[in-house]
């Protein structure tokens, strides 16, 4: 909230809603310090009994991972226009042309993400369609009170509950089946663009209906948002011994927070595959990321879609 308010002091009516699950009136009260420093209001919003079908929350996920897709009826009905944010990222640039950007008839515009083609035939997404990140979402609330959530909800999780690698992205991009408008890559900077190079992505990640090389590279020195996504073993930053390229930028706002004196926690990589992604990664990146992406991209879905299980 700190690096939005800093990096947008010309916007003229921002205000910020958070979506809150038991927030505590010490946070609340803090929360609110912060955004009077800015002449900004940050209202938390109590996020009521959403309904949200039991075969979702009764697994390994939390009922707060599905809230953002409920904005339409959490948010004022005067809102009309929303920008949705993970709590890891970082505003290091402007943001005033989300205002007025033509959304084209989509309820959300987001940022795509490099996933394979076996990832989204799993879910129901044809090949060529859009698979976005679910951390950064340009919302149409209007056209998002339209849609009925939780019927487009219970009719993937009826059909696709054993296949959904990354919870609610998954069920996301599921319900909307690609019908999605695009934002450029600066606004959603995630860590696997920052930490690897355009052919490593390519290798690994084996993306299907992604972005051009030019378009990643000027989004990897340009980052509007920064995501700091979970991604191989590299370590966020707001744990120990991170060497993210853009760990300066977070400390950098953690230093102007309450949160200044906080210590880093630590990254733990203990299970069995962490072990095994470390033997790979010493391999030479020829050898090394080939086969990580053989894993990922091709043998881990179709596991899935083999078993159920993720």
């Amino acid at each position: 909230m700190i690096s939005l308010f800093e990096n947008n002091k010309d916007i003229d009516d921002l205000k910020v809603y958070l979506l809150g699950d038991n927030v505590s009136e010490e946070n609340k009260l803090v929360l609110k310090e912060i955004a009077d420093k800015y002449n900004r209001t940050c209202t938390v919003v109590d996020v009521p009994d959403l309904k949200i079908p039991e075969s979702l929350t009764s697994k390994r996920w939390p009922k707060s991972a599905f809230t953002r897709m409920f904005s339409g009826e959490l948010m004022p009905k005067e809102a009309d226009r929303m920008l949705y944010l993970d709590c890891d990222v970082i505003v290091r640039g402007k943001i005033g042309e989300l205002q007025t950007m033509d959304m084209h008839g989509y309820a959300i515009c987001a940022v795509k993400d490099c996933v394979s083609m076996p990832y989204k035939k799993k879910i129901g997404v044809a090949n060529g369609d859009n698979y976005v990140n679910a951390g950064v979402l340009l919302m149409d609330l209007n056209k998002m009170r339209e849609l009925d959530i939780r019927s487009m909800m219970s009719d993937f999780m009826d059909t696709h509950m054993g296949v959904i690698s990354y919870a609610d992205q998954d069920v996301l991009n599921g319900m909307f089946k690609g019908k999605f408008g695009e934002l450029p890559p600066v606004y959603d900077v995630m860590t696997q663009m920052c930490c690897y190079t355009y052919k490593q992505i390519q290798q690994w990640r084996r993306p299907s209906n992604y972005y051009s090389r030019e378009v990643v590279e000027y989004a990897q020195k340009n980052p509007v948002i920064i995501h700091y996504t979970t991604c191989l073993l590299n370590i966020r930053p707001w744990c120990e011994g991170s060497k993210h390229p853009w760990a300066g930028e977070f400390w950098k706002y953690q230093s102007m927070s309450p949160w200044k004196d906080k210590p880093r926690s630590v990254a733990r990589f203990e299970g069995w595959d962490h072990k095994v992604m470390k033997m790979l990664l010493a391999l030479p990146d020829f050898i090394s990321y080939r086969f990580i992406g053989f894993i990922h991209a091709v043998i881990r879905p179709l596991m899935i879609m083999v078993t159920g299980k993720n």
